[in-house]
């Protein structure tokens, strides 16, 4: 069981899907119908999985995301979305958000996501390339590039434990997908896609220049990390 809070202004949607959530899947489950009423809940306690509507009146779940990822809180991050353009969502990911679905959605997919989401990576503390150019602190997320660190989000981090995994091997979406998301047989790999665009744009901000070539794409093979 892990506790929830779903963040929509649609009443009837966030009810239903308490309601899933809650009997199909044991979760405990809060709701709160706009940002500002999520922004005081999240002040008083901790949730295993947030689940924000992208647009809603006042404060976007755009919004709210950005600020509570400024205030060092990781939890991850599902949006609820209506949009489709490849655009939008990667503003959704880079913005800090861990995954996202389209609207209107069926709810074994809702809770294929959450099961996704809530797995915790295997018990291995740190990872380190060959080169050792490059280090890994799992439970931390934060990925150690040239010395210089990283902060990843939980799907930022388990791509790249992946990746760091089998160092002579490259990866396709639709396999890094199948690892990420080993309960979601629904995923589209635009999600790896736009996973990877953001981590590239992170690693090329972080101050060290080096960083943005780790994260190599090989044509007709895929992507691979090398240090």
């Amino acid at each position: 069981m892990a506790k929830l809070l779903i963040v929509d202004d649609d009443v009837e949607l966030a009810d239903n899907t308490k309601h899933w959530l809650m009997q199909s899947e044991n979760h405990q489950v809060d709701c709160c119908y706009n940002a500002e009423d999520a922004e005081q809940m999240l002040s008083q306690f901790h949730y295993d999985l947030l689940i924000f509507d992208w647009q809603m009146p006042g404060m976007s779940g755009i919004d709210l995301c950005k600020k509570i990822r400024a205030a060092g809180v990781h939890t991850p991050i599902l949006f609820l979305t209506g949009r489709s353009a490849m655009e939008d969502l990667e503003t959704g990911l880079e913005s800090g958000g861990d995954d996202y679905l389209k609207k209107p959605f069926h709810l074994r997919e809702l809770s294929a996501r959450c099961k996704a989401l809530l797995r915790r990576p295997e018990a291995i503390q740190e990872l380190t390339d060959q080169s050792a150019n490059i280090k890994l602190e799992v439970e931390n997320r934060i990925l150690k590039v040239f010395g210089t660190d990283v902060a990843l989000t939980r799907l930022e981090c388990a791509f790249t434990e992946y990746l760091l995994r089998y160092p002579d091997r490259s990866f396709s979406a639709a396999e890094i997908l199948k690892a990420i998301y080993r309960a979601d047989k629904d995923s589209s790999e635009e999600a790896v896609r736009a996973l990877v665009k953001g981590l590239r744009k992170k690693l090329g901000s972080c101050g060290e220049p080096r960083a943005a070539e780790i994260l190599t794409t090989v044509p007709g093979a895929g992507y691979s990390i090398k240090g």
